[in-house]
Parts: structure tokens; C-alpha cells; sequence
């Protein structure tokens, strides 16, 4: 892959010359601006986003688009991304997502070469107009905890992960599972849904069937989540077992069951999905996810693609795991 150097060279100018042609500067004669792109286009030379940066004095700082920067899995994968960044001598801007408008305004300052020499999108998912100006454009991104074509990324299998969880409860032997999640917007990857549809396949394919009101959803708030877990205890036939789209509606279930006088795991177990670090201190059981690992590598991918040593179109499936804690058990009665 030629350099800026051996494009100088061919040129027959200074590689300073060559930087102020691609940054589009004034102080270029066009007879030389033409000459020089030329030779740019003739090599085929594609100017790393660091070089880039580096012209233009942004090469020391990195862009982080959070949805929900202060949530606990949202926080670790930061914690991921802020140590790979120092270590390699980066600043981050921190961007927090809270609505659409956030989202939109956001990306579109992702966009801009002159605030940043590379970003990360964190469970964020563009607009479908965005997607391709975010491919093709000058600063490399790249989008921890989703996928999208064209955009380099890591994922997991969230399908997968509501289907592991699931099994786990009917290898114990429960036969009522109820699922309860949140209401997902549209600015992100809407993990829940795929987890419920895991969940939905494990009891089909197991031959059980979902009752009606064993599904609940609702804004991810604390109050909501004990609501639902007081709906389904209510009903005349109770689950023996929960799923739960993330470890804190776990906690939550966790609560609310022990403050009827219901036993966990014993009378009601419940399996979470994140592995945050509190879930390991209160026994809940969980799908785990690598949170600060995500971070962390999409941080490392994002820095080699910023020198050209890995590709937009380059996508990771993390590892996902069941962890088994003392949250769930077989259960003590026949379902």
C-alpha cells in the first residue's frame, strides 16, 4: 500500500504539499492540486484516518456515542473503551444518547472530520440514511453491541442468549416460564426482542406453550418491572420461572418475589442476561456477556482501522456464556 511519502515522491513535491492537497488548502496552486491527484489517483493511495488527523490536529481524540452512558452495562463497556484509549495516548468525547434527537444530532457530529479521529457508535443503531454516510465516510467508526453492514462491528447472538437461558430453566425441570423486558425505542439495536424471540423458540421447540399474560414489557424503571413481576405471581397458574431480558429486571423480580414471602430460587427462579458485576454478589444466574471486553476491542478496532489495518466491512461475534448462580434451581413442586 503506497504511503503519503511515495506519492511526494512520484510528485515530485514535499509530502507537506500532498497534505495540503488533501485537506483541499487555498495555499495550492491548481496546477500543482491537479498534478498531485493525479498521482494520488494513479497509485491508488487512501490516506489513513490517523495521517488525516493528524493534519488537521485531531489525531489524539476519539468520539464515544453512549445510549444511556450512566446504565451499568453501558458503563463497563466504557470502561473498556476509556483504558484502551489512554493506553495508546487517546482522549474520548463522550456522547450521551437519551432521545432521538439526541441520537440524530449526535451522529451527525460523529460525521465531522475536524472533532474527531475516529468514533464508536455504543449500542446505537443509525438511521438507515446515516448507515451509508457513516461507511463511507472520513472518520472510521465503529459500533460496539449491534451490526450493520458496511460499518465494522461487534455483536452478540441475543437470540441465542434468550434461548440458553431459557433451556436452562426447563433442563431444571420447569414448565411455566415467563419472560418479562422493556419496551426497546428506535435508537437502538433492540436486544430484547431477539432475546424474547430465543425464549419463545426454546418453549416451543420443548413443546410448551407461553399462557397468556406470561410475556411482560414495559420501560425499563424499577417500579414497572416490580408491577409485572406482582401481574404474573397474581395469576391463577404463577410461572415457576422467569427470564429476565437484563440483570437488573432480575434484581427487581428477585425483590418483588421475596417481598411476598416467596423463596428464591426455591418457590420462583430467575435468570438474568448481562453478568453485571453486582449480579455475581446477589447469585443471579445470567446470560453473561463480555461488557468491558466489547468495549475494549471495539476501542482496539477502531484504532486499526484508523491505520488502515482492518476493514469497515470486518465483524466480531463475541462469546456469550450461561452462568448458573443460586438464583435458579429445580423447582420444589411439580408445574
Amino acid at each position: 500500500m503506497p504511503t503519503i511519502a511515495d506519492v511526494a515522491q512520484r510528485a515530485g513535491v514535499g509530502v507537506g504539499t500532498v497534505s495540503r492537497v488533501l485537506n483541499d488548502s487555498p495555499l495550492v496552486s491548481d496546477r500543482t492540486r491537479d498534478h498531485v491527484l493525479a498521482v494520488i489517483d494513479e497509485m491508488n493511495y487512501r490516506p489513513s484516518a490517523l495521517a488525516r488527523a493528524l493534519s488537521i490536529g485531531t489525531a489524539g481524540v476519539l468520539a464515544a456515542v453512549v445510549q444511556r452512558m450512566t446504565s451499568p452495562s453501558a458503563l463497563q463497556r466504557l470502561r473498556g473503551i476509556l483504558d484502551v484509549a489512554s493506553e495508546a495516548g487517546f482522549d474520548v468525547i463522550l456522547h450521551n444518547v437519551k432521545s432521538v434527537d439526541d441520537h440524530k444530532d449526535q451522529v451527525r457530529d460523529l460525521l465531522r472530520p475536524d472533532r474527531c479521529a475516529g468514533g464508536l457508535l455504543v449500542s446505537i443503531k443509525p438511521e438507515d440514511r446515516e448507515v451509508e454516510k457513516l461507511a463511507g465516510n472520513e472518520v472510521p467508526v465503529v459500533i460496539v453491541d449491534g451490526r450493520l453492514p458496511g460499518i465494522a462491528s461487534l455483536y452478540i447472538d441475543d437470540e441465542l442468549g434468550g434461548r440458553m437461558a431459557t433451556e436452562h430453566l426447563i433442563e431444571l425441570g420447569h414448565r411455566r416460564i415467563a419472560f418479562v423486558g422493556e419496551w426497546e425505542d428506535v435508537i437502538g439495536f433492540r436486544p430484547t426482542a431477539k432475546r424474547l424471540a430465543g425464549y419463545r423458540a426454546a418453549m416451543a421447540d420443548a413443546g410448551l406453550e407461553v399462557p397468556e399474560g406470561y410475556v411482560k414489557s414495559g420501560p425499563h424503571e424499577h417500579v414497572v418491572t416490580l408491577a409485572s413481576t406482582n401481574e404474573l405471581l397474581d395469576l391463577d397458574d404463577p410461572p415457576t420461572a422467569v427470564v429476565a431480558s437484563a440483570d437488573s429486571h432480575a434484581m427487581v423480580i428477585t425483590q418483588g418475589a421475596r417481598a411476598r414471602g416467596l423463596r428464591v430460587p426455591d418457590d420462583l427462579s430467575v435468570i438474568g442476561f448481562d453478568d453485571l458485576e453486582i449480579a455475581e454478589h446477589l447469585g443471579i444466574s445470567t446470560i453473561r456477556q463480555p461488557l468491558y471486553d466489547s468495549g475494549a476491542q471495539g476501542a482496539r478496532m477502531l484504532l486499526d482501522l484508523m491505520q488502515g489495518e482492518t476493514r469497515s466491512t470486518d465483524h466480531v461475534e463475541m462469546p456469550i456464556e450461561l452462568i448458573v448462580r443460586s438464583s435458579t434451581a429445580v423447582p420444589r413442586h411439580s408445574s
